[in-house]
């Protein structure tokens, strides 16, 4: 029975992140073919290049996620992480983030990791990933917003913020801080403070990760737009910046809109408002099909999780 009914529950949410993946996907393909004035230059193999620099993106974050189970005393076989990461991420496209967190630490436990473990180290990932997000926007594109308002001093303000938000992940060593944030999820023992050489390594990852998306979302325009001149600090600052923000706005499946909103707005000055709008759409549909190019092979081989019962 109990089998039975964590089956159909599988198949719910499973049906549920479909009917939204397909509905974004469709909106924003809506989106890239609305864009008349805009002279498109398919290049396959840069396109290609984007996507497999972002899966390569997703391989590191994985290694640092399975960094920070290993500071616990905690383990998952490689094949599994990546499962558990690709599956779960797609958990994104429903309205409010803790479905991914959720299905993250739920076939996490599944594959023998310990409930606490499990839901900490998804938390604190996408803590760091905030973390280290901002501080990259800041650092590579904040200057040029915060000089509007501060003069000479943006350059000085982005930098400071910038370190301010990576020493907001290094906190994640703390045991009073982690428990607080445990209090605000009501599971008051579910966040552990992170080894010091663990959160090490997750920022570490995360840094290159962002790295790597900018570096990706350069290669997509190469693939799509004529003659355009993006540069790698721009394109992973408009990249992060505009992940960040989608995200915090908890109702909107995968930052919709916002985070196009916020690209759209730091790219216009150095590509135009017409391409960085094109780019915007391009790079909405590109992330959902890596996101689930990344997950199908897992979907279609399933693995039969662990009996923990014995």
């Amino acid at each position: 029975m109990r089998k039975t009914s964590w089956r159909i529950g599988q198949a719910i949410v499973g049906a549920t992140i479909l009917f939204f993946l397909v509905r974004k996907f469709l909106e924003n393909w809506h989106k890239v073919q609305d864009q008349p004035r805009i002279q498109w230059d398919i290049h396959w193999e840069f396109i290609a290049a984007s996507l497999i620099f972002t899966w390569a993106m997703y391989g590191v974050l994985i290694w640092g996620w399975r960094t920070v189970l290993e500071g616990w005393r905690e383990s998952l076989r490689i094949i599994d992480a990546a499962r558990i990461w690709t599956i779960s991420s797609l958990g994104g496209y429903i309205p409010g983030k803790v479905w991914s967190i959720a299905g993250m630490a739920l076939m996490a436990q599944q594959r023998g990791v310990s409930g606490t473990a499990a839901t900490g180290s998804a938390v604190i990932m996408q803590l760091i990933s905030i973390a280290t997000g901002a501080m990259i926007a800041l650092a590579l594109v904040g200057t040029a917003y915060l000089d509007r308002f501060l003069g000479g001093w943006g350059s000085i303000a982005a930098m400071v913020l910038a370190a301010v938000t990576l020493l907001g992940a290094v906190t994640l060593t703390s045991p009073s801080l982690t428990r607080r944030i445990g209090f605000l999820l009501r599971r008051p023992d579910a966040i552990r403070p992170v080894e010091p050489g663990a959160l090490a390594g997750a920022i570490f990852a995360n840094l290159i990760a962002w790295a790597g998306y900018g570096i990706a979302l350069q290669l997509l325009a190469l693939g799509t737009l004529h003659d355009v001149d993006l540069s790698w600090s721009t394109a992973t600052g408009a990249f992060a910046a505009s992940y960040v923000t989608g995200y915090v706005f908890v109702l909107l499946p995968a930052g919709f809109g916002v985070r196009e909103f916020v690209m759209i707005a730091i790219l216009a000055p150095t590509i135009g408002a017409d391409r960085a709008a094109a780019l915007a759409a391009v790079s909405r549909v590109v992330l959902t099909i890596n996101q689930v190019g990344a997950a199908l092979p897992f979907l279609l081989f399933r693995s039969k999780p662990l009996d923990l019962s014995r």
